[in-house]
């Protein structure tokens, strides 16, 4: 009698110490914002000219150049989950503001032992900058409790300008070359979403962008007529940030 009332007793107490997974399933909308972070990183590619291949031998164009820049970014997401017990799955679609502007410099004094070169100051600038980041993924995750884990990947878009400029100080020359275009790519990242309140959820994820590279090509009528040089710009970056999404 008395194992079979414990045994009454238990079964009337586990839902109640059971954990109830929360219903991810349907349409939602939200808002985001955060950081982004991307190096500018721009390589040396083809030029030609015999000046230049001296002028790079001397080292006054840089192999390689980077330095990380942080901006702001912030924008509006929407999507679809599927929930089938603690398996969700989904789509999801955002679109971003940023004002992600890198500009890297170099600076050298020519060498060349040319009286019209030497020890002019040489100096390049490298800019990347971002005006909009949009991504459509597929997302998949474990939902526990009120929280759902979460990895996600799909493609990428983005509005961006690359330049490369060119300062000779004591010739009084100055020049600059660009590149602007919508880049497409790809992006992956992972996150956590938790419930906050009725149809309301707030997350943190971390994604990682990869747009098309771009290529500048300069060419200086007045100081190397008939050469060029070309520098390959990495439009890659990543992504921080918070949201607030609302269920349907």
């Amino acid at each position: 009698m008395f194992v079979r009332t414990m045994a009454v007793a238990m079964l009337a107490c586990t839902p109640a110490l059971a954990q109830q997974t929360a219903d991810w399933s349907g349409g939602f909308v939200g808002v985001s914002a955060g950081a982004l972070r991307s190096t500018g990183a721009a390589s040396l590619g083809d030029y030609e000219g015999a000046l230049l291949e001296l002028d790079v031998s001397n080292g006054l164009f840089p192999e390689d150049i980077d330095d990380a820049d942080v901006a702001g970014i912030g924008g509006l997401t929407f999507g679809w989950n599927r929930q089938n017990g603690t398996l969700v799955t989904g789509v999801e679609i955002d679109f971003s503001l940023t004002g992600s502007d890198v500009e890297n410099g170099f600076a050298k004094r020519d060498p060349n032992p040319d009286p019209i070169f030497n020890g002019v100051n040489t100096i390049t600038g490298y800019g990347t900058e971002l005006d909009t980041l949009a991504t459509a993924r597929l997302k998949a995750g474990y939902a526990s409790g009120e929280t759902l884990f979460y990895v996600t990947g799909g493609l990428a878009a983005g509005r961006v300008k690359n330049s490369f400029s060119l300062e000779l100080t004591e010739l009084g020359d100055a020049s600059d070359w660009s590149a602007s275009d919508t880049r497409f790519g790809y992006v992956v990242g992972a996150g956590i979403e938790r419930k906050v309140s009725g149809r309301f959820s707030a997350k943190v994820e971390v994604l990682g962008y990869d747009l098309s590279d771009a290529t500048v090509r300069a060419s200086d009528p007045v100081v190397f007529p008939g050469q060029t040089i070309d520098y390959s710009f990495d439009n890659s970056g990543v992504v921080a940030r918070i949201g607030l999404n609302y269920g349907f």
